[in-house]
């Protein structure tokens, strides 16, 4: 690898295709041991970034650097420290996990025995299920197989692409442990999801593009504190009290069947204790305070509106 401090760099990266702008000027950085989580709506441009960085996809400007190789002068020495998931890895059902390893190993430039094999299928869980037919395979377990197979080169990238559709509970907690096992051995990944959940504990950075334009990029802890968090108030009785003891100390409460929303920023601590303080010495019998964080779905939606919004305000 050639000295850099990140692993991938998207450098005012553009495409367009028949006069359609796919790409405005994207630009990124992806640090070793760092997950980006790469979203934005259909149609945004998502797909086309991620083929570009692969070098299936040539851009019209910019540039994208891969392990400090360039994707377009010197593709193959990119290329060999990229591995991809593409939603559900396709393999052949009637060969065993390790015979499908093996085939993909036979087809790469680098020389990969079966004791590497066997220990890349034992790092993503498979261990004991290598002679078991693909097709008698979970679909979590085809994950794994499919993480195995697009590591066993030992690349320093991952791009991920729905990587965890038609995961159970089970296969997506799983799948998100061999993801943060990957990177704390200094690799990096990009994953791209529409299941926002399941990525917002895992992912570090967010770059957010919507109509080929970025609308985001920053960790994820920062975009979360841009849209209000809930607490959830519950009180024995005179609930309009409740609500107008809170309104006048400045909060903003919304009243939904006797149960009151209190909205507040993160930015500014929790407030559960000082809500308690207000109504106890207001002779308020307090039920209980319950906090809910702000999610990463909530907040890309609220900013790809305000996007929208802008947009054909400025149209």
């Amino acid at each position: 690898m050639e000295n850099t401090n990140y692993l991938v760099e998207v450098n005012n990266v553009s495409k367009k295709i028949h006069n359609n702008q796919i790409l405005n000027d994207i630009s990124f950085k992806v640090a070793p041991g760092r997950i980006l989580g790469f979203l934005g709506p259909n149609g945004a441009g998502k797909t086309t970034l991620l083929r570009i960085i692969t070098g299936l996809m040539h851009q019209t400007s910019g540039s994208v650097q891969v392990c400090g190789h360039d994707t377009k002068k010197n593709f193959e020495k990119a290329a060999f420290n990229i591995g991809t998931i593409i939603e559900s890895p396709e393999f052949y059902n009637y060969m065993t996990g390790l015979q499908n390893l093996r085939i993909f190993a036979d087809m790469s430039r680098k020389d990969i025995s079966n004791e590497e094999l066997m220990q890349d299928l034992a790092n993503t869980g498979l261990k004991g299920a290598e002679k078991k037919k693909v097709k008698g395979y979970s679909l979590g377990m085809r994950q794994r197989l499919g993480v195995a197979n697009a590591t066993m080169h030992n690349p320093k990238v991952l791009l991920l692409d729905e990587p965890m559709n038609g995961l159970d509970p089970q296969g997506m907690k799983d799948f998100r442990d061999l993801m943060k096992n990957f990177v704390q051995q200094g690799n990096s990944i990009i994953i791209s999801s529409h299941i926002l959940s399941e990525i917002q504990d895992v992912v570090n950075d967010l770059f957010i593009i919507n109509k080929g334009q970025k609308i985001y990029e920053g960790k994820m802890s920062d975009f979360l504190s841009r849209t209000d968090s809930v607490i959830y108030v519950e009180v024995g009785s005179d609930v309009q009290h409740a609500e107008a003891l809170l309104i006048d100390k400045g909060y903003h409460v919304t009243n939904k069947l006797n149960r009151l929303e209190v909205s507040i920023n993160e930015e500014d601590g929790d407030q559960r204790a000082e809500i308690a303080r207000i109504l106890v010495t207001n002779d308020v019998p307090l039920l209980g305070l319950q906090l809910s964080h702000s999610s990463l779905e909530d907040s890309f939606l609220n900013t790809i509106t305000a996007d929208n919004q802008q947009k054909g305000t400025n149209e």
